[in-house]
């Protein structure tokens, strides 16, 4: 059981990582608005719109035709790992 806690600060960075990386290649992804449409891209659109779109909701991240809602998430993203890792 020890091992499972200790390593549980190692998975929860693990994943908050993977989402990062999921929230940069979505925006890698806008740059090329087909792949968008690829089995990948609505992987990925699928996997960070949720969040987004709650991030867009609360706070209005567009000026023009720029979005800088995963800028935000990204943030808030960091913000809660720091949080949880004052918790553990």
């Amino acid at each position: 059981m020890d091992r499972i806690v200790s390593g549980l600060p190692f998975i929860i960075s693990l994943a908050f990582e993977f989402y990062e990386f999921i929230i940069f290649l979505y925006c890698i992804l806008s740059f090329i608005p087909s792949l968008y449409n690829s089995a990948f891209g609505s992987l990925i659109v699928r996997a960070v719109d949720p969040f987004l779109n709650l991030i867009r909701r609360f706070i209005p991240t567009s000026i023009g035709f720029l979005d800088f809602s995963p800028i935000v998430a990204l943030i808030l993203i960091r913000l809660l790992q720091k949080a949880i890792f004052l918790i553990i």
